[in-house]
């Protein structure tokens, strides 16, 4: 496994010199995650769109976990005071269920950040890994979990060359990161993910997912070109909703 290509430390220099800065406050937005823009309003409907699912609410004491943090937090009537990670989590933990009949499977979170989805959801699920290239990342998602989510494990991108899944009921999981990568990089995980035999791989990415799906997937190569052919490439898609706060892309791959 080539890691060298799943990094791009080069363009994220600048930004860890940020995250660095910024901390204990590394959930203030929009450092790991954008949370200024949305209105109350469309906090309120996502969290009457996690309240009315069939899961119900997960994770009922991160809700505000995160405004220790930095993180914005909003008065719902629906799920009461939230932030937006907790409102992702929930929408992404019940898609997740929804099209893999449970949440009892081992997932790798490709480009976690700071391991807010781990938190959520390692009570869940069978075992929860870590990954990210950016080492601030690495850093910071394993003084989290360690607090939240012990169970949980978060890998160095030198642990993750060596690391073998523990099942063939693996899933992996890439949210929101690829929009912030270059192609090669892209195509680096999906090789790193085809050598390691894991069959599923869920994404969320920026953008809507209109009549128009590529410019959701865009890249930072210039002219933002789609990263989706290359999912194409090696996966059948087997799910795909316009869901949660800001209306992103929900997929789930099946690799053919």
């Amino acid at each position: 496994m080539n890691i060298e290509d799943l990094s791009q430390l080069a363009s994220w220099q600048e930004w860890q010199e940020k995250v660095k800065a910024s901390r204990p406050n590394f959930c203030a937005s929009p450092i790991y995650v954008e949370q200024d823009v949305q209105t109350p309003e469309e906090f309120e409907r996502a969290a009457e769109y996690v309240a009315q699912r069939p899961l119900g609410q997960l994770d009922l004491s991160g809700k505000t976990r995160d405004a220790a943090f930095g993180g914005r937090v909003v008065t719902t009537k629906a799920c009461g005071p939230v932030t937006r990670m907790w409102l992702d989590s929930n929408v992404e933990m019940d898609f997740l269920r929804r099209h893999l009949h449970t949440l009892v499977w081992d997932f790798l979170d490709i480009g976690a950040g700071y391991g807010r989805l781990a938190a959520s959801m390692t009570p869940y699920c069978s075992s929860f890994t870590c990954v990210d290239a950016v080492p601030i990342s690495t850093e910071i998602s394993r003084e989290y979990l360690q607090k939240f989510a012990p169970p949980a494990r978060v890998l160095s991108l030198e642990e993750f060359a060596k690391w073998e899944p523990s099942s063939k009921t693996t899933v992996a999981i890439n949210i929101h990161s690829w929009n912030e990568c270059y192609l090669k990089n892209i195509a680096a995980w999906l090789a790193a993910l085809k050598e390691l035999k894991i069959p599923l791989l869920f994404t969320v990415s920026h953008g809507q997912l209109d009549a128009s799906i590529d410019p959701s997937y865009y890249c930072c190569d210039e002219f933002s070109p789609s990263f989706r052919p290359l999912l194409e490439r090696e996966y059948r898609l087997i799910a795909e909703e316009s869901i949660g706060l800001s209306n992103h892309p929900h997929a789930l791959w099946e690799r053919k």
